[in-house]
């Protein structure tokens, strides 16, 4: 059965799994892309921080001529927000950056050197961009290269050396943070993507299996029509006299297509039909089984109204599928709408077999199984479209739900 509700909630529609695939990825897209465009934002911001502050702290502090410190500090400054788009060009710009600091701020003494504070904060932020937007090795790369080149200016003197061991490890830090956090987003994204295809394996299984069912319980209606015609093929030329032998002989013919017609059915039955489900002994109800659904759907307590119109099929297939498909919409109503006065009709509409099932809302608290899964809709759906026909489902205007289904009944009135 299905598990929508039959009030005035509509009912979710079943994304086809290529459309719900990329619908997949175009959300993994998106999120790609709004984190690209967060990171450009806050790099931009914290460029502007840096160069504020790094540009007097270089002529001042360090000493570094004013244009140097212009020079010096728009590189570490605008490696941050190329990083997001050039990451290459970042870290090399930056490294650039570091380096030429470095060496032009060598005749300082009582500030932090070859790293300023200024320069840990904007080399971490670079590798922290690059380790959340790039493969981990990107962010890696940029960082060996900012520590290889300030490395020798360690062996200057004790200052120089505890300063580059603490940038090194400070900016190592917020690379392996950027790393972890990078590989914890891409875990969830695959998840995500296992899970939406899980889904639509799910709903493709759903849909075969119903399908399955589907032709199973329409074997019978169909071998009982062939049978007909095989006897009746058959015993034609005793029960017809002064046949000739060219008609004798079309008779056995059309015997003969019949009982091959009917051998593979069961074939294919046998290929539908799982190992474990049983063979199907009882005949496929139609629409004169009606009252005997209804009257144990009334006694589950749902008020129930039949209204059965005139010239309506005895058997065939339209006429097992109608009942199905009221079989369907009666369950979701004691399922989603137990209590709820719900009306039946069935008539002919000019060639087509049409089922209406409609219900109130319901007052009662739901059952305990009313939230399950199933695929009641689907069935109904897939039953109409069988047939040639069409089925529709939804919420009505003033409350509570509507299935109404149209099967052509064809030119036998659909007693096939």
């Amino acid at each position: 059965m299905d598990d929508t509700r039959h009030t005035t909630e509509p009912p979710p529609a079943p994304a086809p799994p290529a459309a719900a695939g990329r619908a997949t990825l175009g959300g993994a897209f998106a999120d790609d892309r709004r984190l690209r465009a967060w990171m450009w934002v806050a790099t931009s911001f914290l460029a502007v921080l840096l160069f504020t502050v790094s540009v007097p702290l270089a002529a001042t502090l360090y000493g570094v001529h004013l244009l140097a410190a212009f020079a010096t500090s728009l590189a570490m400054a605008g490696a941050l927000p190329l990083a997001v788009r050039l990451p290459w060009v970042a870290a090399a710009l930056a490294t650039v950056g570091v380096l030429a600091f470095a060496l032009l701020s060598a005749p300082s003494e009582g500030a932090p050197w070859p790293w300023p504070v200024t320069t840990i904060i904007g080399q971490g932020a670079l590798v922290i961009v690059l380790g959340l937007t790039r493969p981990w090795w990107v962010g890696f790369a940029a960082w060996l290269a900012a520590v290889v080149v300030t490395a020798p200016f360690a062996f200057v003197d004790v200052g120089a050396a505890a300063n580059v061991v603490t940038a090194t490890a400070v900016t190592a830090l917020a690379l392996t943070v950027a790393i972890l956090m990078a590989q914890r987003r891409l875990i969830g994204a695959e998840l995500f993507r296992e899970r939406a295809h899980s889904a639509s394996e799910q709903q493709r299984r759903v849909l075969v299996e119903e399908r399955n069912r589907i032709a199973r319980e329409l074997h019978d209606v169909v071998a009982h029509g062939l049978s007909i015609i095989h006897v009746q093929a058959t015993s034609a030329p005793y029960r017809i006299e002064g046949l000739n032998d060219g008609a004798k002989a079309e008779f056995a013919e059309i015997a003969a297509s019949a009982r091959s017609a009917m051998t593979e059915m069961r074939q294919l039955l046998g290929v539908l039909r799982s190992a474990d489900a049983a063979a199907e002994t009882a005949p496929q109800p139609g629409l004169r089984d009606l009252p005997t659904l209804v009257a144990a759907v009334e006694r589950a307590g749902v008020p129930l109204t039949l209204e059965l119109g005139e010239r309506l099929p005895e058997g065939g297939l339209a006429a097992t599928s109608a009942y199905r498909i009221v079989q369907e919409a009666l369950s979701n109503v004691v399922r989603h709408a137990p209590g709820a006065t719900t009306h039946v009709s069935i008539e002919v509409l000019g060639d087509d077999l049409v089922v209406a099932v409609e219900n109130d809302p319901t007052t009662d608290a739901l059952g305990p199984d009313a939230a399950a899964g199933g695929h009641g809709l689907v069935g109904i759906g897939e039953r109409a479209t069988l047939l040639g026909g069409h089925a529709e489902y939804g919420p009505r205007p003033g409350g509570g739900y509507r299935v109404l289904a149209t099967l052509p009944l064809g030119p036998d009135g659909g007693t096939a």
